[in-house]
């Protein structure tokens, strides 16, 4: 009896043990849509905004959203992809009237599961804060779904 529970307990484990992963560690080419939020820790809602995006052999292009006067409007450039991190270089050229931070450009935490894909910006950490200052924190992520 000892053994049989001791074989159904080791084929349990290694059936537990086998589960395939969800992630797939690539950004696929593919046209992509969904929102672009910022959340700010001082404000309860965040901001979200439609997005499309195309990704084809290291470019990516921008399409804007339904408004079309937001900015930034679009955006294309480069993009490289290592150990969950993508890499993206903005081409344009931007005025100086919004949050920059909304450009696709710079270091993003990458998750996809092949149809879905984040990207979660990147910021380096700084460390001069005074103990008596607080700082609000901004979040920019990219929520996207493939639609090809």
């Amino acid at each position: 009896m000892k053994v049989q529970i001791c074989i159904f307990l080791f084929a349990l484990i290694l059936s537990l043990g086998c589960k395939k992963s969800t992630t797939v560690d690539v950004l696929l080419d593919g046209n992509y849509t969904g929102v672009l939020v910022i959340t700010n820790s001082i404000k309860s809602v965040p901001v979200t905004r439609p997005i499309s995006i195309s990704l084809k052999d290291g470019k990516f292009n921008i399409a804007p959203g339904a408004d079309a006067n937001l900015k930034p409007s679009g955006g294309k450039g480069t993009y490289t992809f290592k150990n969950g991190i993508g890499y993206f270089t903005d081409e344009g050229v931007w005025t100086a009237d919004f949050d920059w931070n909304m450009i696709l450009n710079g270091e993003y935490d990458i998750r996809s599961s092949g149809i879905d894909l984040t990207l979660r910006k990147r910021f380096s950490a700084k460390t001069d804060f005074s103990p008596a200052i607080s700082y609000a924190t901004i979040d920019y992520e990219y929520i996207l779904k493939r639609s090809n």
